[in-house]
């Protein structure tokens, strides 16, 4: 009696270590590189171990054959993926709005370290990444993050047939908001950029002598700057609201 209560509860700390791990390894801010290996390992045992008597009830009995055990985890595993790439596309925004600033301010050339997509990125691209992880963590919205995998087992019973199909039409519709999401937060640096381009090109029309390039440059970066310092506190409001409200959507209570 011992042995096969001890086999169930290792089985369902298995499967809830399986969906778990998989998403945590893909969250923002706790599946970068940054985090030690064992430091995601640990979390995602804790809140496994924490959440077994919450999900239990969703979690059906261990197989009899291997192949179904393999085929459960591999689906839990699938599940906690989605989750990590939801969360990752909604982070996605901030990358193509770093981008088209960058272009819009003329620092295309100057690159750092980004903590999200773990590479070489502009250095306005990794800027804004790394104030959007800081106001994650300080606003709690990383508790929304887990509070959603929790609720996925309401929505995503273990053992049952995965829905691809919605999976396939999330991840696009997700991806198209962000999409949209991105333009909006570049919004004021692109219209500054047109602005200050086409005053550029009349003014080099007016006075052809003069070499706009050497002129232009340093009031664009000054100008970009300026723009971005006044815009920044609506672009990460925008972007924080957009992150909660993509999340808060697989929420169930």
């Amino acid at each position: 009696m011992l042995r096969e209560l001890l086999a169930t509860d290792v089985f369902k700390l298995l499967l809830v270590f399986s969906r778990l791990g998989a998403a945590i390894m893909l969250l923002p801010g706790l599946g970068s590189t940054l985090v030690a290996v064992r430091a995601r390992l640990l979390l995602a045992l804790g809140i496994a171990f924490l959440l077994i008597p919450t999900v239990g009830r969703h979690l059906p009995a261990a197989p009899a054959d291997p192949l179904s055990m393999f085929l459960l985890i591999g689906s839990e595993i699938t599940i906690g993926v989605f989750f990590g790439l939801i969360t990752q596309i909604l982070m996605a925004p901030l990358d193509l709005a770093g981008t088209s600033i960058g272009f819009a301010v003329g620092l295309t050339n100057v690159f750092t370290f980004d903590p999200v997509t773990q590479q070489q990125s502009q250095l306005l691209t990794g800027f804004l990444n790394l104030t959007a992880i800081t106001l994650v963590f300080m606003t709690d919205a990383h508790h929304l993050m887990l509070r959603a995998l929790v609720d996925s087992y309401d929505l995503f019973v273990p053992g049952r047939p995965l829905p691809m199909g919605d999976f396939a039409q999330a991840l696009v519709r997700t991806l198209g908001g962000s999409f949209v999401m991105g333009f909006r937060l570049a919004a004021p640096s692109l219209v500054f950029a047109l602005t200050f381009n086409t005053a550029l090109a009349l003014l080099n029309r007016l006075v052809p002598q003069m070499q706009v390039f050497f002129v232009g440059m340093p009031l664009q970066i000054l100008g970009g700057l300026a723009i971005l310092m006044l815009c920044l506190p609506p672009i990460m409001y925008w972007f924080i609201r957009h992150f909660t409200d993509g999340i808060g959507a697989y929420l169930t209570g």
